[in-house]
């Protein structure tokens, strides 16, 4: 025990003339004629020094003699990376005196580092860069906080930080224009249209995928059939096939110049190619395998005996459905709409090929940047943007009132 005390007393004077070191090295290079700093610059460092040494005794008293050396190597750093490489003064002192102020509160000195990560060494991309890890830092510390394993931190730190980095350029375009910018852009008759046809048809395509893709998902949930995984092929084909593909197909069926075309043209007299029909058509061909997909899982999800009980006491097949399985996969139904939906809203390719009007937004933000460039179309990209995630988030709020309100069914029914 002496010993160790001993050797733990000496890391701590160490530490701390480390640190009183640094403070008078400043006094004497402000004192210099030919320094580059200020006398009265100097003075404030050396008074945030003096503040660091008494931030350092308390380090000092409190923990281990190892936490010492820690936190003089921490302001070491700041040294080198802020007053020596970039030369800021002012900030140098600012920083030194919060990390000195935060040291002693491990959690908030993970939001400092993560400060200085972000709006010193990763400028220009300072405020989308911290707010997305500064929630990876908080997800990180409560799962550590629960008990986690240090396999299950780090698949969720890396996991969550890699989604950033994919995720990047969509922060990075979202902080780019200004709330007036967007707010005049807003204003175009030309931008309203354009959003509101984004809107309108894709929810039209939902409802569309929604009345017959949920009956084929519940089939497929209950019954025992060997072609189904033909069948899931042939659900998971708009996905596989670009975007160019399926407008190009849709053009050569469903075009002016197609045998079917000219029939709905000349016997029903309706245009499908470049109108509202065939916008909402390509968007049900991209957005149906993710609403199916779901619903299947959903409906796989509910269990077997509550229907089979329900068939025992007398119900049919269509008030099995509509009343036990349809409530109980309700969550997951709704998610299948919303992923349908944002892949709706988003189709670009096939439309632009087979039906360019009328304008929907991505259309339109190829179309002003062909024109104008990256200036002209950004702002309506953001508009987009911040328009499906309102959206998003609306649905998502739906999404978590759905369980309550199925047990309340349930609740009545009993």
């Amino acid at each position: 025990m002496p010993s160790e005390r001993g050797s733990g007393g000496k890391t701590a004077t160490r530490s701390l003339l480390a640190v009183l070191g640094l403070a008078l090295f400043h006094v004497v290079v402000g004192l210099l004629p030919a320094s580059p700093i200020s006398v009265y610059t100097n003075a404030v460092l050396f008074a945030a020094n003096l503040y660091v040494l008494y931030c350092a005794r308390l380090v000092l008293r409190d923990g281990t003699p190892g936490r010492g050396g820690l936190f003089a190597a921490g302001y070491f750093v700041l040294f080198l990376l802020v007053l020596v490489l970039l030369d800021r003064q002012s900030l140098f002192i600012l920083l030194v005196v919060v990390y000195a102020s935060l040291f002693r509160v491990p959690y908030l000195l993970g939001y400092f580092a993560l400060f200085v990560l972000s709006f010193v060494i990763l400028q220009p991309y300072g405020f989308e860069s911290f707010v997305p890890l500064a929630i990876v830092y908080a997800a990180v510390w409560a799962a550590w906080r629960r008990g986690a394993s240090p396999f299950l931190l780090g698949c969720l730190g890396v996991g969550l930080t890699l989604l950033i980095l994919v995720l990047f350029p969509l922060l990075h375009l979202s902080i780019q224009d200004s709330p007036r910018t967007l707010g005049f852009v807003l204003e175009r008759a030309d931008v309203q249209r354009a959003l509101l046809t984004s809107v309108t048809t894709s929810s039209v395509a939902t409802l569309l995928v929604t009345l017959w893709g949920v009956p084929l998902a519940y089939a497929l949930a209950r019954l025992e059939l060997r072609s189904r995984p033909l069948i899931e092929t042939l659900v998971d084909l708009p996905i596989l096939i670009p975007q160019s593909v399926a407008g190009v197909a849709l053009l050569s069926l469903l075009g002016p110049g197609s045998p079917l075309g000219q029939a709905l043209a000349t016997h029903l007299d309706l245009q499908v190619s470049g109108r509202f029909a065939g916008v909402v058509i390509a968007q049900v061909f991209v957005s149906s395998p993710f609403l199916i997909k779901t619903a299947l899982t959903a409906f796989e999800g509910v269990p077997l005996h509550l229907e089979s009980a329900a068939r025992t006491l007398g119900a049919s097949p269509r008030a099995v459905f509509a009343r036990i399985a349809l409530p109980l996969a309700a969550r997951g139904i709704l998610t299948g709409m919303i992923l349908a939906w944002a892949r709706a809203v988003s189709e670009f390719g096939s439309i632009v090929l087979f039906a360019g009007t009328p304008l929907t937004a991505p259309v339109l933000v190829s179309n002003e940047f062909a024109r104008a460039g990256l200036a002209e179309s950004r702002p309506v990209a953001v508009l987009l943007l911040v328009l499906c995630l309102w959206i998003f988030v609306l649905l998502q709020f739906g999404q978590t009132l759905l369980p309550a309100a199925a047990r309340r069914a349930r609740a009545e029914r009993l």
